[in-house]
């Protein structure tokens, strides 16, 4: 598969060694990251990150194209697939720029697709259409009655929501991986009840969607604040 779509990579006896090529093409300082290469997806796979965004770049298998992330602080926001690796270079070399949004990446290169969020965290409006996201998420009624009291606190609104099958969760930042230090909700079935556990899992209560939230705002950490930008790493 490789001799026969990539030539390119046969030549540079590698992608790695490819993707590094490309970028001393173009007079880019990058280099690709791999830690793991050899051992989860040996010749297909290469990361390159600088700072707070990466990117990672597989090869597809029935066709040549190069199918490529963008990543700013732990959240993908686009997507995109070309077969040019010296174009692939100039998209990822740009994207890596410190204040690149995804807006101005999408205009200047065709081949990337933003995803629906990407906006919203271009601008700093995340946690706010995360909320809104959930609420207005049909898949997600069975958590809805919670969420619109949820989305009317001043503190609670302020964190970024996210679900684990039906559990509602509430991370201190908006990036992956979450933080895991904060109350959780869980509607129980066919019931207009929520269960509601501590950051360790362990029961500590249950009650309608008023009663929850009551018990999910004396459990907070006495810290909490606003969710930043960035993983948990960051904090």
């Amino acid at each position: 598969m490789i001799k026969k779509l990539y030539a390119e990579i046969e030549i540079a006896g590698g992608l790695i060694s490819a993707l590094n090529f490309a970028f001393d093409k173009i007079g880019s300082e990058l280099r690709v990251f791999n830690e793991n290469e050899d051992n989860y997806f040996p010749g297909a796979y290469a990361r390159i990150e600088k700072d707070n965004k990466f990117s990672q770049i597989y090869i597809a298998s029935e066709k040549k194209l190069y199918l490529s992330d963008f990543w700013r602080d732990g959240v993908c926001l686009a997507h995109g697939g070309i077969n040019d690796i010296d174009l692939l270079a100039e998209c990822i070399d740009y994207w890596l720029s410190p204040k690149v949004t995804t807006m101005q990446l999408a205009d200047k290169f065709s081949f990337v697709a933003l995803e629906e969020k990407a906006k919203a965290f271009d601008e700093g409006k995340e946690v706010e259409y995360k909320w809104q996201s959930i609420l207005h998420d049909e898949y997600k009624k069975e958590i809805k009655s919670f969420v619109e009291l949820a989305v009317k606190d001043k503190i609670l609104s302020k964190l970024f929501p996210f679900t684990s099958l039906t559990t509602l969760c509430f991370s201190r930042c908006t990036g992956y991986p979450y933080t895991y230090d904060t109350p959780t909700v869980t509607p129980i079935f066919e019931t207009d009840q929520y269960l509601v556990r501590n950051g360790e899992g362990d029961e500590i209560g249950s009650g309608l969607a008023s009663e929850a939230l009551k018990i999910v705002l004396s459990n907070l950490p006495k810290d909490i604040g606003p969710a930043i930008k960035g993983t948990s790493e960051s904090l």
